[in-house]
């Protein structure tokens, strides 16, 4: 299980969701590359729905929807399919990158 990242081989920036340039030092050469974990750094409950800002090392932060018992420090799968684990996961949900513009 892992979630797509956008990784910059300029600079080394991850970032999410995916971008035309890298935001750090204006790179166009970036190339998706999957994250595996993160940190739960914090919860926000949405009555049954728990959203959490998860810390990648070394980034980028992403929002994810949570699925089994986790606290902040705890350290989750991501996934991009809330279905393919009974473990608790952090679900990001996949986004297309983003296409060259037509001439």
């Amino acid at each position: 299980m892992s979630v797509l990242v956008q990784n910059c081989r300029t600079c080394g920036g991850r970032w999410f969701p995916a971008r035309l340039l890298c935001p750090r030092c204006g790179g166009d050469d970036l190339v998706p590359v999957g994250v595996e974990r993160g940190v739960v750094e914090q919860l926000t409950h949405l009555g049954d729905v728990v959203i959490a800002s998860v810390a990648c090392d070394p980034e980028p932060l992403l929002v994810a929807r949570l699925h089994g018992p986790v606290e902040p420090g705890d350290v989750v799968e991501l996934t991009d399919d809330p279905g393919a684990s009974g473990r608790p996961v952090a679900f990001v949900p996949p986004i297309s990158l983003p296409r060259e513009e037509l001439s």
